[in-house]
């Protein structure tokens, strides 16, 4: 049995010559299959709504994940109902309290974005072009969606489907501040394949939507705003990172060169699969005690290490497979109808059935085995006196519904099964991208370096980066969001009719496309956008930029305070990082409650790999400045990124005799043999 790796997608093995077609490009053919069954959810979930209920005891250290929208805490009348009251009644505690505070501010009504002419509508004949331009781009739709903005000269395009629904694209911030956070309850659903549905019956915190998914989500945030969680997840990122150091440092003494060329997109993901497992569920798989053993010997060994207990590596293995298997199935089966996938798996044809099986192994490691284990666990912890979570499944295992019943198993390893896959792939490919640009780019190297040498050679945590020792290294994974962003579409499903500030008449069932790929690549909002510039996220850059687009959003007419307001809130939301203009984590409501985890431990990762080693480019496999890339559920590098890792002789910042006279970072020091 070859070494398992986390590969989760088949993308991540295709090469260049595949014919598979990126997801996204599958977004405009499920157009005429899928208003019916939109208009048929939003039904069912305002019929269950006023059924639904979130205890209070769920919204204890619950937010959005995320620094809140609107920055200022504001006093609010005794009549206006608060987040817990919202609660209680059905809806989300986000959006009550942001309904709450935007109703008391001045000058927060968008203003009418109308062109003179009325909405822009894009021709039929040009919309069909750039969708054939867009079905040979690893970007896809979003590619496309960029095009429509040089071609018309407006940033929020409509496109009449007459055998679907229709469809607007925008990458105007004002607009998707508008679809996700003004008249956020009109567009709460998110368009998802009917096979994900289908196979994950509709649980979890990606596949569910109405008062389930709120709930779910509110329980499911709370570990990544916990103090002592964070401080639990911080010591795994530093732990796994370290090993991983180490492992690299043992391969490249043996080598004549004394460094070593490595697929970092390879190794980041299995990192990243051992903290994220460890993050749901308290249990890493390991694989980086695998790139050891594959690196430097002693494979079988690990093995047998690994074997045994609730857990081993045939499980392991299983479950990596069963990822594997079903993204790739999934990716087959984006556009087909709930009733043909049905009437598939009864007549055994396709590859329904095989889905259905694979998710069927996923559930039951999950529940026969993680939740068994864990909930046995827990029991000995209570014991002892411990009541700590220290993972999501210890929340949801001690959570209870409106009744005070335990969470169904079902749903429990719906959400914690979400966690583990959405996390996953996403954090290993920022990781890649940062190491990529490092390699490539000696001043930026330099500058992380630098930083990274102030901490005086211990390990970077956590408190480093929300403490503000390590900004630049964050300006360095911020800007690495921008430029390849982990998903590259978010698109929102019309709940009710609507008519946009651009004059865009939308009818429940039509689609919103909002893309973190092609609004990082937006020239209106940032400058050269294909250039790798981590100063774009210095506060003095955010400010200047946050007064610009605020001007250009008032409009020529607005007055002295309502540009002063529109500046202060602009600055506000762009500097905590998670505004309308950068959206790699989505935006709004139905934003990754990940987010911030993601940052920091993404940031925490870097600064040791750099601590560690210099980075430099591999010769004989070296693409260029630009990867390339694949979008599938998330980025993917099907040709891999392989960069070459030197050893430090010690740590960055330590005690090293004539190396700290030197620039810091400038000579690659040889290892130790």
């Amino acid at each position: 049995m070859m070494l398992a790796t986390p590969r989760l997608s088949a993308a991540t093995s295709a090469g260049p010559s595949s014919r598979r077609v990126s997801g996204s490009n599958r977004l405009v053919r499920r157009f005429t299959t899928r208003r019916a069954a939109v208009v048929r959810r939003v039904a069912a979930d305002r019929e269950n709504e006023s059924s639904d209920a979130v205890t209070s005891r769920d919204l204890v250290d619950l937010s959005c994940g995320a620094p809140p929208c609107d920055d200022v805490v504001h006093e609010v009348p005794a009549d206006v109902p608060t987040p817990v009251e919202a609660g209680k009644s059905g809806d989300c505690p986000y959006t009550a309290a942001k309904d709450a505070v935007s109703s008391l501010l001045p000058g927060q009504r968008m203003r009418n974005k109308m062109p003179e002419g009325g909405p822009v509508m894009l021709p039929s004949n040009a919309f069909f072009k750039s969708l054939l331009k867009a079905g040979s781009s690893p970007v896809g739709m979003p590619e496309a969606m960029l095009e429509w903005v040089n071609m018309t000269g407006h940033e929020t395009v409509g496109i009449k489907n007459a055998v679907g629904p229709m469809c607007v694209s925008t990458v105007d911030p004002d607009i998707v501040e508008y679809v996700c956070h003004t008249n956020a309850k009109n567009y709460r659903l998110r368009m998802l394949p009917d096979a994900f549905r289908y196979v994950i019956k509709n649980k979890g915190i990606t596949g569910s939507d109405g008062a389930y998914n709120r709930e779910h989500r509110l329980m499911c945030q709370k570990p990544f705003m916990n103090s002592f969680s964070l401080d639990q997840f911080s010591r795994t990122v530093e732990e796994r990172v370290g090993l991983l150091c180490d492992a690299w440092a043992k391969a490249a003494a043996r080598t004549d060169e004394g460094n070593l060329a490595i697929d970092i997109d390879d190794h980041s993901q299995r990192l990243t699969l051992d903290i994220v497992t460890s993050l749901a569920f308290n249990m890493d798989f390991k694989q980086v005690e695998g790139i050891d053993a594959q690196l430097n010997g002693g494979e079988e060994e690990w093995r047998k290490r690994s074997s045994g207990g609730d857990l081993d590596y045939d499980i392991i293995d299983k479950v990596l497979h069963a990822y594997n298997n079903t993204s790739e199935i999934m990716g087959e089966l984006f556009i087909t109808p709930v009733p043909i996938l049905k009437l598939q798996n009864l007549l055994g044809i396709g590859r329904v059935r095989e889905l259905r099986e694979g998710y069927a192994v996923l559930e039951d490691v999950g529940i026969n085995h993680i939740i068994g284990r864990r909930r046995k666990e827990l029991e000995e912890n209570k014991q002892r006196g411990d009541n700590e979570d220290y993972c999501l499944l210890d929340v949801l295992l001690k959570a209870t519904d409106a009744d005070g019943n335990p969470l169904p198993k079902e749903d429990v390893w719906g959400d914690v099964n979400d966690i583990m896959a959405a996390g996953h792939r996403t954090t290993a490919s920022n990781l890649t991208v940062n190491l990529h640009h490092l390699a490539r780019l000696p001043e930026v190297q330099r500058k992380v370096e630098q930083e990274v040498a102030a901490l005086g050679g211990r390990a970077p945590t956590f408190r480093d980066v929300q403490e503000g020792r390590l900004q630049y290294t964050q300006r360095v994974v911020k800007e690495s969001l921008r430029k390849y962003a982990p998903i590259n579409l978010f698109p929102r499903v019309v709940e009710g009719d609507d008519t946009l500030p651009t004059g865009h008449e939308v009818k429940q069932g039509d689609f919103i496309l909002l893309s973190s790929w092609a609004m990082g690549r937006n020239p209106r909002v940032w400058d050269k956008p294909d250039e790798f510039n981590p100063d774009r996220f210095t506060e003095e850059s955010l400010r200047q930029n946050a007064e610009r687009l605020a001007k250009e959003s008032c409009g020529p007419d607005a007055t002295e305070e309502e540009l002063r307001l529109q500046m202060e809130r602009m600055s506000r939301r762009i500097l905590a990082g998670r505004d309308f203009t950068y959206t790699p984590f989505g935006s709004g409501p139905r934003s990754c409650i990940g987010g911030t985890f993601a940052l920091l431990a993404t940031t925490v990762a870097l600064a040791t790999v750099v601590q560690r080693f210099k980075w430099s480019t591999v010769a004989t496999k070296d693409p260029g400045f630009e990867i390339p890339f694949l979008y599938d559920t998330t980025i993917t590098f099907p040709k891999g990124v392989h960069v070459t890792a030197t050893p430090r002789a010690v740590p960055l910042g330590a005690e090293r005799g004539s190396e700290s006279q030197a620039g810091v970072g400038e000579e690659s020091m040889a290892p130790a043999r």
